[in-house]
Formats: C-alpha cells, sequence, structure tokens
C-alpha cells in the first residue's frame, strides 16, 4: 500500500483528502484555519494554522504573515505595497487574491525560491 500525497481537512463533521496543488492558501482564523482553493468553496479546518503547515509537503507552503501561509507553486508575484515599504504576494488565477507579508517572514519567502 503507498501513502497518498494528499492532505486530509479536519472539518467539524467530516473528512476531505485534498491534493497540495489545489490549496493556494491558508488563513487563520482563530483557532482554526481556512482553506482556500481555486474554487469559491471555503473550507475551515478545526487545527491551527501552524499545525496545518505541518501536514503539507516540506517547503510548499511558507508562513508569510502570522495569519497567511501561500503555496509558493501558487504565486504569480511578489511585489511591493503601494506605501513602497512593505511587500505582498498576488496569488495565480483564479483566486488572484493580494495578501501581506510580514517583515520578518519575507526572507522565509525568498528562500522558499532559493533567493536570498
Amino acid at each position: 500500500m503507498t501513502a497518498t500525497t494528499r492532505v486530509l481537512i479536519h472539518l467539524p463533521d467530516s473528512r476531505i483528502p485534498l491534493e497540495p496543488e489545489e490549496v493556494f492558501f491558508l488563513e487563520a482564523i482563530g483557532d482554526e484555519t481556512e482553506v482556500r482553493t481555486r474554487g469559491s468553496r471555503r473550507l475551515r479546518d478545526v487545527r491551527s494554522l501552524g499545525e496545518l503547515v505541518r501536514r503539507f509537503p516540506p517547503g510548499l507552503f511558507v508562513l508569510v504573515h502570522r495569519s497567511y501561509a501561500v503555496n509558493v507553486d501558487r504565486v504569480a508575484e511578489v511585489r511591493r505595497r503601494a506605501t513602497g515599504r512593505d511587500w505582498e504576494v498576488k496569488l495565480e488565477p483564479p483566486v488572484n487574491r493580494i495578501l501581506p507579508i510580514g517583515r520578518t517572514h519575507l526572507a522565509d519567502l525568498w528562500a522558499a525560491y532559493g533567493d536570498e
């Protein structure tokens, strides 16, 4: 029997296996985590953001803010915010979401791409 690459999302009343590449980003909502996929359906995992990130293959998700982790394979652009001081990440279509990058997390994002 071979191990699956899918990650089991723990909903309050059920479990849903997802392919890691289907998940664009994770958002902390209190002690739970919202799992955002290609579709408009939002899944609420009962585990914390940190715990859920550890369930995915190493290096696939990077914490970019205390409330967000992104799938590095779903990032379309990393750019400076309009203020010019801070950075943000834009995700690929169809999600197209723009998320802030915390200053303490920028180096981790660069490292995920093998850059410094």
